[in-house]
């Protein structure tokens, strides 16, 4: 959309008279404002999108577009193209149970898949792992999964992106993480 938005301009521009802009001396306080994060309130959670994303909840074939089972409760887009998610599974998963299933969804192919390690989310513990999936004829995605329980559901969060966007992408999914209180 943002590409969409230059590319508007840019040709709006176009044939336009040349305008001529002096840089002013003085700064105000309006001229750099600060993005807040938007707040964002699901099913069971709420948590604040962090600036540069965009809520994708909403949106049908987005969601569709994710495949995968259980009831998808945000869905959030970067754009360089990462996608966090959150679902609830189609059926509880026993705390005992959660590393045994998050290794069940990782798909056939994964590499770089690192051992499960314990998380923790707003005081609800849970398991998260990472791995690389490269798909037919395009470029390889690196994925960060986590599973969490809390009252009687199983929450999986993940994000995927561009091996090259891992870091700022996992930074963003930190915020979200840091941001989320159970309702």
């Amino acid at each position: 959309m943002a590409a969409a938005c230059a590319a508007t301009l840019l040709l709006a521009a176009c044939g336009s008279p040349t305008v001529t802009v002096t840089p002013s001396t003085s700064t105000s306080a309006t001229s750099s404002p600060t993005a807040a994060p938007q707040p964002f309130i699901g099913t069971g959670f709420r948590t604040d999108i962090p600036v540069g994303w965009q809520d994708q909840t909403a949106n049908k074939s987005a969601v569709a577009a994710l495949g995968g089972s259980g009831t998808v409760l945000m869905l959030l887009a970067s754009p360089d193209g990462g996608l966090i998610g959150a679902r609830s599974t189609p059926q509880p998963v026993a705390d005992d149970q959660l590393a045994q299933y998050l290794t069940s969804v990782i798909p056939a192919g994964a590499t770089a898949v690192s051992p499960t390690e314990p998380i923790d989310v707003d005081g609800m513990s849970g398991v998260v792992t990472t791995f690389v999936v490269i798909p037919s004829g395009a470029a390889a995605r690196k994925h960060e999964e986590m599973v969490v329980n809390r009252a009687g559901n199983t929450y999986d969060i993940s994000l995927s992106t561009a091996q090259a966007s891992f870091a700022l992408d996992e930074a963003a999914l930190q915020a979200i993480l840091n941001g989320w209180r159970w309702a």
